[in-house]
């Protein structure tokens, strides 16, 4: 990871609440690939990256070393801080007080993010790499340049982004020359590690206030976890327990972990099924976005939750990512974390699902559920912005170590059935979200044992 944060990085950069993707208007605007479009919008709007005179964006022009110096500067320090630098004793013989990029050549070289090509030469008009231009991200944002010099550099550049978001829409770290458009994803990418970062490093003193609230608008970004916690008989507890104003919203993706939400909300891609709950019924609307979703209420509860096999590169860097997003665009609401549960003892599993738990926990899905407890621990827990946390995962599991047994899904892996299954989930969260006892719950629909495969198997 990016070993320290640039304390002036949040001063410059836009509030994640609204990436700006407004377009930007170029005269080749047609010609910028797909891939990059999103990218290159953002980055020309914040003036990271500017266009030339004529008011093209030249996307597939080589990204020279000294754009590139201006594009680290204005990432550090802003538009207007950046304008206002003075100095333009470069140390370079090639990049004399008078070249339009002294200042920023000087900026970056004082601070070591750059060095010259040897010969007392900085060669300014000279094309970068991607190689070259990740490590100067890499530098400028704190990591260490001592394993990314020799005759290896380029798999030490390589090694340094692996844990970041650096590589996002990256094809590889190459030194061929680097086209402009790429070098925007490259400045973006950086660019939105540093947000997430800084909004961890501030993190979130409030506590949540205890005791039912009158007023409750949940959001659950999730996956069929997060459906089987939420679509049926959560809306009925939360009212009978004192809940007066109540909203639920459950944006769905099948299997979706954090690095497909943060990838789908860049994207914006109208991939997800969004469920509303204002009277007990959810009603269904197809094809949302992720901005869509989370914008359609002034959200007070906001619960995340990972995919089914917990690995722990779902989680680095995409959760910071995700909850740096997330507050951005609901900075007042409390958010939380929803523990997932293990598959079932005796499942037959499809071959994707049978392969990871096998990679993960050698096959065995009590260790399954002791990975889920530890990284709920380490990743939940251990982050201070999540203001609750709730564990429908131990329920399902004692439950499932009980007479109900397996029955408690509804099919060969982990979903729950429609009765006991999701009612238990359902309670789980009622109580940590209220403080409410279980059997202070009254609410026992009559035809809850008749839903189906309600039916005991064996126990765990």
């Amino acid at each position: 990871m990016m070993k320290r944060i640039l304390t002036f990085c949040l001063a410059l950069l836009l509030i994640v609440s609204a990436l700006p993707f407004a377009g930007a208007a170029f005269t080749d605007e047609s010609t910028i690939s797909k891939t990059y479009q999103r990218a290159v919008e953002a980055m020309a709007e914040q003036g990271v990256i500017n266009g030339f005179p004529d008011g093209s964006f030249g996307p597939n022009k080589p990204l020279t070393r000294a754009q590139a110096a201006k594009i680290i500067c204005v990432m550090l320090e802003g538009a207007e801080k950046t304008e206002a630098l003075t100095k333009t004793e470069t140390g370079f013989t090639d990049v004399p007080a008078s070249h339009w990029a002294a200042k920023y050549v000087a900026y970056c070289a004082d601070k070591n993010i750059v060095s010259g090509v040897g010969g007392g030469k900085f060669d300014p008009e000279g094309r970068l790499s991607s190689a070259a231009f990740g490590k100067m991200l890499l530098v400028a944002y704190g990591a260490d340049a001592s394993g990314m010099i020799g005759e290896d550099w380029v798999n030490g550049v390589k090694k340094a982004a692996e844990p970041t978001f650096l590589t996002y829409n990256m094809k590889d770290f190459t030194v061929r020359p680097m086209p402009r458009q790429e070098a925007a994803q490259l400045a973006f990418n950086a660019w939105f590690q540093g947000e997430a970062n800084a909004d961890k490093e501030k993190g979130d003193p409030r506590t949540m206030p205890t005791g039912v609230p009158e007023t409750m608008k949940l959001f659950i970004i999730g996956n069929s976890y997060g459906n089987d916690s939420t679509l049926d008989y959560l809306y009925q507890m939360l009212k009978e327990v004192g809940v007066k104003d109540l909203t639920i919203g459950t944006l769905y993706y099948s299997g979706c972990h954090f690095d497909q939400h943060v990838d789908f909300l860049l994207q914006d891609s109208a991939v997800y099924n969004y469920y509303k709950n204002t009277t007990g019924k959810p009603v269904t609307n197809k094809e949302y976005t992720f901005d869509k979703a989370i914008g359609d209420e002034n959200w007070t509860h906001i619960l995340m939750l990972n995919g089914a096999s917990n690995n722990e590169d779902y989680f680095t860097p995409w959760q910071d990512l995700l909850i740096a997003y997330v507050r951005g665009k609901c900075p007042d609401a409390y958010l939380g974390y929803n523990m997932t549960w293990s598959f079932r003892t005796d499942g037959n599993l499809r071959d994707s699902h049978a392969a990871s738990l096998q990679k993960l926990y050698n096959g065995d899905v009590v260790k399954m559920y002791e990975g889920i407890v530890r990284l709920v621990k380490t990743y939940a827990e251990g982050d201070g912005r999540y203001k609750f946390i709730t564990h429908p995962g131990t329920a399902i599991v004692n439950a499932r170590s009980s007479f109900i047994g397996n029955g408690i899904h509804r099919d060969n892996m982990s979903h729950l059935n429609m009765g006991i299954g999701r009612y238990i989930a359902a309670m789980t969260l009622c109580c940590e979200l209220t403080g409410v006892k279980p059997d202070q719950i009254k609410y026992l629909p009559e035809t809850l044992l008749d839903k189906e495969e309600c039916s005991a198997t064996r126990p765990l």
